[in-house]
Parts: C-alpha cells; sequence; structure tokens
C-alpha cells in the first residue's frame, strides 16, 4: 500500500534534509509569483529560487522527472531556475481549461470615472445572484468577502465621449492555459536503457497515459500487402489491433475545453486516404491498408470530436472540500484526475513522487490513487492538515 509523508515548513529548508538520489519523480505547483489576489505567499521569488531547484535536482535520482506548473506571464522566470539548477527541459505541456474569467481593467469605465461618471445604466446582468448563491470568491468578476454587501452587476454604456471611443478595450486575455515545464535531470550511465535498469527513472511511461480509443479501432482483416509500403504479407497473418490508446501529447484538456473545442469541430469520420497508382496496380497510399480486391479499409478512426486527440482531466467543483471538516481557503487547488495523470507519467512503479509546493495534497492524492509513495513540503500549517484529511478520504474512496 502506498504511504504519505506530511512536513511542515520551508520548502528550501525542509528538503535539505532529505537524502540525495532517493526520489523517483516531482510534481509540484509552485507560486507564479504574479501576487495573485494580493496573496502574499504568491510574491515571494521562491519559483525563481535557483537554489530551491538545486535541492530538487539533488535529491532526485538521475533520469527523474520534474513536472512544475507555471503562470503564462511568469513560468518563463520558472523555467530558467530550473534549468541553471541543472535539469535539461524536455518539453513543455499545456494545461488548457474553458473555466477561468478576465482579471482585465475596463478601460471605458475607468475613462468615465476620471470624468466624474459612471456610465449610463442599461440594464442588469441577467446572470447575477445573491450572496446567499454564489459561493466564496466565485463571483462573475468580483470576489465577495464574507457579510459583504450585495450589489448587482449593472449593464452600463460609456457616457462621456472619451469613454466611448474606447469601449470594448481591455487589458488582460482571459486566462484558460497554463504551462507545465517538463525537465529532467542527466542521467548518470551511457545510456536510458542502462540508466533505467540502475535507477528506475529516465523514460516516461507512455503506455498508461495513453488516450482513450473510445472503440476506435481497426477490424481484423487478412491481408496480402501492405499498401503503405508494398510488402507482401502471408495470406493467415492478421492485423494487430490498436487497444492501447492514443500516444500522449503534450496538450491536456479539462471536460470544458474539451466540449467547447469538440462543437467547434463537430463530429468527424474518419477519413481515408487520397488514392494513388502504385507498382503493384493497386490503389493505395501512406497510412491505408489495402485489401485484395482493392477496397481502401482508410484510418484507425471511426470519428468524433477533436478532443479525442488530448486527455482530458475530470474536475469536478465538490472535490476540493470532500473529506474536510471545514471548507479551504486554499484559491488555486489542481484536479486530483490531472495530477494523477501527471504522476503516471513520470513516476515507475512503486515508485516516491514529490510534491516541495504541496498546498492542500491534490498530487499526493493522485499519487497515492496511483500506488506511488509521496512527500508533501508545506508552508501553511492549516493546508497541511487540510491535506492529509484530503488524502486520507479520497485514498479511502479510491
Amino acid at each position: 500500500m502506498a504511504n504519505f509523508e506530511l512536513i511542515t515548513g520551508n520548502s528550501l529548508k525542509k528538503l535539505k534534509k532529505i537524502p540525495d538520489n532517493s526520489i523517483d519523480s516531482c510534481v509540484t505547483d509552485p507560486p507564479y509569483e504574479l501576487n495573485f489576489m494580493s496573496l502574499a505567499w504568491d510574491n515571494t521569488g521562491i519559483a525563481y529560487n535557483i537554489s530551491l531547484w538545486k535541492e530538487v535536482f539533488r535529491v532526485l535520482k538521475p533520469g527523474g522527472h520534474l513536472l512544475a506548473f507555471g503562470g503564462t506571464r511568469t513560468h518563463h522566470r520558472m523555467v530558467c531556475a530550473i534549468e541553471d539548477a541543472g535539469f535539461e527541459i524536455r518539453d513543455e505541456i499545456q494545461w488548457i481549461y474553458g473555466q477561468g474569467f478576465p482579471k482585465s481593467r475596463n478601460i471605458s469605465k475607468a475613462i468615465d470615472k476620471l470624468n466624474g461618471k459612471n456610465g449610463k445604466i442599461v440594464g442588469i446582468n441577467p446572470n447575477d445572484r445573491p450572496n446567499s448563491q454564489v459561493a466564496s470568491g466565485r463571483g462573475f468578476d468580483r470576489a465577495l468577502d464574507k457579510g459583504q454587501e450585495h450589489k448587482s452587476l449593472l449593464i452600463t454604456e460609456p457616457e462621456t465621449q472619451e469613454a466611448k471611443q474606447w469601449s470594448g478595450w481591455g487589458t488582460n486575455l482571459k486566462p484558460c492555459n497554463e504551462p507545465i515545464c517538463l525537465a529532467r535531470k542527466p542521467i548518470s550511465e551511457r545510456t536510458i536503457e542502462l540508466n533505467v535498469l540502475k535507477w528506475g527513472t529516465g523514460g516516461i511511461n507512455i503506455d498508461a497515459t495513453r488516450i482513450e480509443l473510445n472503440g476506435e479501432i481497426v477490424p481484423i482483416n487478412k491481408l496480402e500487402n501492405w499498401s503503405g509500403f508494398g510488402q507482401e504479407i502471408r495470406p493467415d497473418y492478421e492485423q494487430e489491433i490498436n487497444t492501447k490508446g492514443r500516444w500522449p501529447s503534450n496538450v491536456i484538456f479539462d471536460e470544458e475545453a474539451g466540449n467547447l473545442v469538440d462543437k467547434q469541430s463537430g463530429e468527424r469520420t474518419g477519413c481515408k486516404p487520397h488514392k494513388v497508382k502504385s507498382n503493384i496496380e493497386k490503389y493505395d497510399g501512406w497510412g491505408s491498408i489495402t485489401k485484395k480486391d482493392g477496397e481502401i479499409i482508410g484510418y484507425n478512426d471511426n470519428g468524433g470530436g477533436a478532443s479525442r486527440f488530448f486527455y482530458c482531466a475530470k474536475t469536478s467543483k465538490k472535490e476540493k472540500n470532500a473529506g474536510l471538516e471545514t471548507q479551504s481557503e486554499h484559491k488555486t487547488v489542481k484536479p486530483i484526475s490531472l495530477m494523477r495523470w501527471l504522476c503516471r507519467l513520470v513516476t515507475p512503479p512503486n515508485g516516491t513522487v514529490l510534491d516541495c509546493f504541496m498546498g492542500i495534497g491534490s498530487t499526493g492524492i493522485g499519487a497515492n490513487l496511483e500506488g506511488f509513495n509521496f512527500i508533501g513540503i508545506e508552508l501553511d500549517e492549516q493546508n497541511v492538515k487540510d491535506a492529509k484529511e484530503r488524502i486520507i478520504y479520497w485514498t479511502k474512496e479510491g
């Protein structure tokens, strides 16, 4: 059974107590250094601290992977610190999600206020709800504090001439993606295979993270040639069916983003390749399979929306507080299914996952549910308490 150890304190100091080359992977969600909601923990510079990443580097086994989330505006500085600590930058994964609202300044309204105007009221937002129906911090373009008087979201039009000229202008895009740095500690052996045999680290688990095919398989057929290369195959040969799923990519969707993409792309059926004359006088083409009678079977794809090519992490608004005695005040909790997939991608069987910015333990839940041991470090004592309760609850349920 997988174990977990939760450590309260400063990550840089606590990491020094972990032995060299003892951790298989690190999956972590550091502060994005955006001064999010004016919270002090998101403005310390720790994500850019090379010394912090050197400690992560030290405790990882040679070939061990690091996955670190970042913000679109600041992740480049974190990635540079990770690289300067000695890591190889292997890739960047994009986590794309549908929910999220722009924290943008309405320039037109601001200009009206400069002129002592509040804009011309033309209506009330039909989606507006009283405080009792809005969860804490979940207002449409504002976060209501407990006990704050409810104010309707009024729809206004620019009132002054200057404001009308800048109607529709803002300062930020809607946030819908977060980059994840995929880095690796250099191997100690001459080749990856030798490193894997010695340390168990160095590769990523492709088959364990494949994208489900949803029934999209090619029927078994007896073939006499493989048209892509025109090679003769025994008449009794049966084509192998791909039941493992699609190759994992460096793009991840949440369910809502996947649904939005599918609405835009529509249901697409598998396409047949263009027919071209070959030297064996049969119609064939790359990626196609031609039967003896000349019928082109086509690609291994029975159709669906565009999201079928990517892993879509399931999310639940209820999972954050499930198992807790009181609701958590943590503002940036990652989905459990996403953390499970990431832990599975970079951690060998029976390995240990480290999260040096644990929060309320989503990485720990994901690691334990996948059968991995977990070590989490977190500065906030309440977060550590919540993480313990959540890990116990979810691993018991899972």
